[in-house]
């Protein structure tokens, strides 16, 4: 009685789970094949995208910028100090602890080179750089400050800017509110991509990454039901299931020459 319930358990495990598993690799089927036909400025946003050229330092003279040595003894030890351009200036980028990437939270403070003052990424820097990196037809439309929670860059820890483009796909530009990084574009395309790759890599939690508590469960699914599935191929060859079937058709086949 045990064995026949065990059995009709496990059937029931490997049919329901054969269905729950299928219906995401449908998911997976369609969600690649509209990567594989979508064009990559739909998928990245980069239709008026233009990075922001590096920083020259032979078009700056050194006797012009205020002397490191001054400005780092106005500040706590820092581990890494780093020149880059905003908004055509050269600036000092001085950081505390070097992050391994740059979406993590990052503890950095911002100086210009010229004047030896710190700069903060106020509104109007911030949309001074979204527009070097804008080449539309469009101009702002708003401008807005995001803390925390941010649905189209889960990774990203640090503040933004999210200056808003009023041209035909709504582009919307996210500038690092610490030190002035061009995060990237989103517009009415990647909205789309964004909900392909979630339901690509079952993101439901949105953490931006493949490895996530839905992916474990699901493997964990998919394990189950491959073990239950050798299970009944064992069993149907130890009960030669196989063997009379295909022996059946024989004799059928003799009968009828």
């Amino acid at each position: 009685m045990k064995t026949k319930n065990l059995k009709r358990w496990l059937r029931f495990c490997h049919y329901w789970l054969g269905t729950i598993v299928s219906i995401q690799l449908l998911i997976w089927l369609g969600t690649g094949i509209y990567f594989n036909i979508t064009p990559s400025e739909d998928l990245k946003g980069t239709h008026y995208y233009r990075s922001i050229a590096p920083l020259d330092l032979t078009s700056f003279g050194s006797h012009d910028l205020e002397p490191l040595s001054s400005i780092l003894e106005r500040y706590k030890p820092m581990e890494q100090v780093s020149t880059i351009m905003l908004n055509d200036r050269p600036m000092y980028l001085l950081d505390e602890r070097v992050q391994q990437y740059q979406h993590n939270c990052q503890q950095q403070v911002v100086v210009d080179a010229y004047s030896g003052k710190e700069v903060l990424i106020d509104v109007e820097l911030a949309e001074s750089i979204a527009l070097q990196s804008y080449t539309g037809a469009g101009e702002i439309m708003s401008h807005r400050q995001l803390s925390t929670n941010f649905k189209e860059w889960p990774k990203e820890c640090n503040p933004l800017w999210q200056v808003s483009i009023n041209d035909d796909l709504n582009t919307r530009i996210y500038i690092n509110g610490i030190n002035g990084r061009l995060v990237g574009h989103k517009n009415d395309h990647t909205d789309l991509a964004d909900l392909m790759f979630k339901l690509h890599f079952m993101d439901y939690l949105h953490q931006g990454s493949f490895n996530n508590p839905f992916s474990w469960v699901f493997g964990l699914m998919m394990l189950i039901l491959s073990l239950t599935g050798l299970y009944w191929v064992i069993e149907n060859l130890v009960m030669k299931r196989y063997r009379f079937k295909l022996n059946s058709k024989l004799s059928s086949k003799s009968k009828t020459v």
